[in-house]
This record gives structure tokens, C-alpha cells and sequence, in this order.
């Protein structure tokens, strides 16, 4: 018996028309190419920012919660270091705690858990729990609702994290944030 193999570029090009197929037959994705699992798409797209986290479900923050939480500002090079930018609102702890999404009572849980924060386009970034905690580094990290003294608007809210050296983490017009917990690392096989 002779087994005949078909070129790498063939088989690439088949997976790729294989998901285009898929994709085009998929209702949410063919609605919304930009559509991302697990983060909603701008038609599903609820008036705040879902949360989810401890609590028995996602909770909804409006604009209207997320403004009357305590406010902090930084100002933050942009554009690659070109100008200085001054961000507004209110931290991103508080917010976590206002939605019951963290138990601040057990600080020795904060040291295993993350925070998964994604923007409207599908970019995500990650904070450890700890990294915000008052507990431990305390880093006043904004979801910014103002910039420059303007508002951004419900649907442009940011993640500001002062003290980092590239903007890699400043997650633009953020629709869902995740605290779960850090996946423990395996050890390697031998």
C-alpha cells in the first residue's frame, strides 16, 4: 500500500478554506467577523462591562456604577512616549470589589488568581490579582472613563497601568473582565 501525501501548502490552504467555510456558516461569526469567543460581540454587547469573577454570576457594570466609584487619576506617556496623557477613573480593584468579584477578605487567594481584561476587539491582557491588591503591590491600576479631562464615552472605557514601561496592557474600549483562577504549571515530562 502506498501512502500519498499532499504538499504542506495544500493541506494549509485546505484548513484555511475549511474555516472560511466554517466561519461563513457560523451566525454569530458571519454577523461579526470580529467576533471572539468570550467576549461579546458589538451587537450582543450589554450597556457596561460584564464581570465575572466569585460571585454565582457575570454582573453588568454600567457607566453609571462604574462614574460614582471612587476616582483616581495618572498621567501616562502615548503614542509611544511622544506627549503625556492624564487618565481618570475609578481603580480597577474597586471596581472588582463593587461587582463581588473578589473575596478582599482572603488575601492569601489573591497571590493564585488572575485578571483577564478584554477590549471590544478581542485584545486581551493579564493582571495577577495580587499585582492590585492593597494587600500586596497595591499598583493603581484606572479603568479610565476620561482623558485629558474629556469623557471616553461607555463604549471607550481603558485599562491604565502606571509604571509600565510599553502600553501592552492598556486594553481599549473594554467590555469583560475575568478573575479566575492561575493556571498552576505541570512539571515538565522527562
Amino acid at each position: 500500500m502506498t501512502i500519498v501525501r499532499a504538499p504542506a501548502s495544500r493541506v494549509a490552504l485546505a484548513g484555511a478554506l475549511a474555516l472560511l467555510a466554517w466561519m461563513g456558516s457560523s451566525p454569530s461569526l458571519a454577523a461579526d467577523p470580529a467576533a471572539v469567543p468570550g467576549v461579546p460581540s458589538a451587537t450582543s454587547q450589554p450597556a457596561g462591562i460584564v464581570i465575572e469573577g466569585r460571585s454565582g454570576g457575570p454582573f453588568v457594570a454600567t457607566p453609571q456604577e462604574i462614574s460614582a466609584l471612587a476616582r483616581t487619576a495618572a498621567s501616562l506617556p502615548v503614542e509611544h512616549g511622544g506627549r503625556q496623557a492624564r487618565y481618570e477613573g475609578p481603580l480597577l480593584w474597586s471596581l472588582l470589589q463593587h461587582a463581588g468579584a473578589i473575596d478582599a477578605s482572603k488575601p492569601r487567594d489573591q497571590v493564585r488568581q488572575t485578571v483577564l481584561i478584554a477590549g471590544r476587539d478581542g485584545y486581551t491582557a493579564v493582571l495577577a490579582l495580587a499585582e492590585i491588591s492593597p494587600e500586596f503591590a497595591g499598583k493603581q491600576v484606572i479603568l479610565a472613563d476620561r482623558m485629558d479631562g474629556e469623557p471616553l464615552g461607555p463604549e471607550h472605557l481603558r485599562l491604565v497601568v502606571p509604571g509600565d514601561r510599553r502600553g501592552g496592557r492598556s486594553v481599549r474600549d473594554v467590555v469583560r473582565i475575568s478573575v479566575g483562577p492561575a493556571t498552576p504549571a505541570t512539571p515538565a515530562a522527562r
